[in-house]
């Protein structure tokens, strides 16, 4: 990263006692933290936001990429991020992911080509190895999968924008206690939702606006290739070079043969399948900070990813504007090949 960000939050939290009183009131303090944002009236006349940054992230020998993103969303049920996932052969692979309702948005923008023979592992569900063509019961499952992460994710930007449960992802908050540490303290509350969704908010105690939510997963996968290295892109949780288990590497080379291929792709499953038992539960963050004005609400123009305590990307939000028109291609779902 070029700088720390919320250094002193980080330290805050690192060394904090969650204390559990009296169960204060949850519709109470959501009332505060939406003032705080800009007051119920403003909020609820936030209709889009569409959103011009860059993320930053770290790289293995110390050094930092930048790349730009783009976030559009019509409330209450329309979400698209469009980011870069990373460059191979100094070719750029995007992803473009989100949902239209129940529609799932996922694009990925791949070059022409990534040289002969070359394999490269799908995510996790994704039915199958590359080559080989998944049942359409595979299909709908990895869309069922990939359609919940994209929700899971607007939700937990959404929920440091705008304290808020939205109809297409309702979410439920339970107060949990507060957090205290002598650089200050936070309000928690519990938050659950579809697919196992648990994370903890924290509130900031003094000015009411969201600081970070915390939640536990799975460590992402690290994939190397010769002497580069890359990640697999969780939905939701960034990118990281992982520390312990979690990691594989990858053969590449020219399969002239189907038998030469088929070895390929059984080696490959085979790395696959022991880097995931290997996977760690980790904890991820995600804070909220430098909120500025927009139309009458604050919303957080730095947000902070970490996995296991390491930084993994950092989102400057550069340009925001709210209630701007947004291309309706933006949106636009996956079509099912299999009807």
């Amino acid at each position: 990263m070029k700088r720390a960000f919320h250094s002193v939050l980080i330290v805050m939290l690192a060394t904090t006692s969650l204390v559990i009183g009296q169960a204060n009131d949850v519709a109470k303090i959501l009332a505060e933290v939406r003032a705080a944002l800009g007051g119920e009236a403003k909020l609820a006349q936030v209709k889009s936001v569409a959103i011009e940054g860059k993320s930053v992230r770290p790289g293995p020998d110390g050094s930092s990429r930048a790349s730009a993103f783009e976030m559009a969303m019509e409330l209450p049920d329309k979400f698209s991020k469009k980011e870069e996932l990373g460059n191979f052969n100094g070719m750029a692979i995007a992803r473009t992911s989100g949902f239209n309702g129940d529609g799932l948005v996922e694009i990925m923008d791949t070059p022409p080509h990534l040289g002969g023979g070359m394999v490269f592992m799908r995510a996790p569900g994704s039915g199958g190895m590359p080559g080989e063509k998944p049942t359409p019961e595979q299909v709908a499952e990895q869309r069922r999968l990939t359609l919940l992460a994209n929700k899971k994710d607007f939700a937990r930007l959404t929920l440091g924008m705008f304290a808020s449960s939205f109809s297409a992802y309702p979410v439920q908050f339970v107060y949990a206690g507060q957090a205290e540490a002598p650089e200050g303290k936070a309000d928690v509350l519990e938050v659950s939702g579809d697919g196992n969704f648990k994370a903890r908010l924290f509130i900031d105690a003094r000015t009411r606006l969201p600081l970070m939510l915390s939640w536990m997963d799975k460590e992402p996968l690290q994939m190397s290739s010769g002497n580069r290295t890359t990640t697999q892109a969780v939905p939701g949780g960034g990118q990281v070079r992982t520390s312990g288990g979690g990691s594989f590497t990858t053969m590449s080379g020219t399969a002239s043969t189907p038998e030469e291929m088929e070895k390929l792709r059984a080696d490959m499953a085979a790395r696959l399948k022991e880097a995931e038992a290997k996977r760690r539960v980790v904890e991820y963050r995600l804070f909220y900070g430098e909120y500025k004005a927009f139309d009458g609400v604050r919303l957080p123009t730095r947000v902070q990813r970490m996995i296991d305590g390491n930084p993994t990307e950092e989102l400057e939000l550069e340009k925001v504007k709210v209630n701007a028109r947004i291309d309706p291609k933006r949106f636009e779902i996956v079509k099912d090949d299999n009807k």
